[in-house]
């Protein structure tokens, strides 16, 4: 790394910790308001890794049971975890550079597990779906929507439906210092 990069990086470290701060919570303590959080979500559920076949189960696999569909750690950091609703078309799959429509609503994973009803936000319409580029790390149309939500492009095909949990580290990069975590429906479709 030079030192040009070495320094915009403490740089814009020292302003996620900076900015993340209110009054009453250090960003430590909102990381492990985070952390508790995403481990009461996934208590309950089935969590796998990565099948080494890359086959998933669906919903469709287990009749409809949500409860019975595993979700999968994505990365080996646990940032993003993905229950696949739906493979989507797997002759149909994604590769780098596509353009892709998105369409989700996401819950604010904290208001979730402290028992809140969060009204989700996002843009399910289908006229106000996102797109964003895949594979694309430099685009800022792309990457404002942080890199959790291109990771089912990796595995599933064209038209994929998944729940997503998103840390803050992987979401919108507009929200990284606040640390929030994020619980997605999200679907996914090829424009181009």
């Amino acid at each position: 790394m030079n030192k040009l990069a070495q320094l915009l990086f403490v740089f814009l470290a020292s302003v996620v910790l900076l900015s993340s701060c209110d009054d009453s919570k250090s960003y430590a303590d909102l990381l492990k308001e985070e952390d508790k959080a995403v481990k009461a979500f996934l208590a309950d559920k089935i969590v796998k890794e990565i099948p080494a076949d890359s086959v998933f189960t669906t919903l469709q696999d287990v009749n409809n049971d949500t409860l019975q569909v595993p979700y999968y750690r994505l990365d080996t950091d646990g940032n993003v975890y993905m229950q696949v609703l739906e493979a989507g078309d797997m002759d149909n799959r994604f590769e780098k550079g596509n353009e892709v429509a998105i369409r989700f609503l996401r819950y604010d994973l904290k208001a979730l597990m402290n028992g809140d009803n969060p009204t989700p936000d996002g843009n399910s319409n289908p006229a106000d779906y996102v797109t964003i580029r895949f594979g694309e790390t430099t685009l800022p149309s792309t990457t404002q929507y942080g890199s959790g939500l291109q990771y089912p492009m990796y595995f599933l095909g064209d038209e994929c439906h998944v729940n997503l949990l998103i840390r803050a580290k992987a979401g919108f990069t507009s929200e990284m210092a606040a640390v929030m975590p994020f619980l997605y429906d999200i679907r996914y479709y090829k424009t181009k």
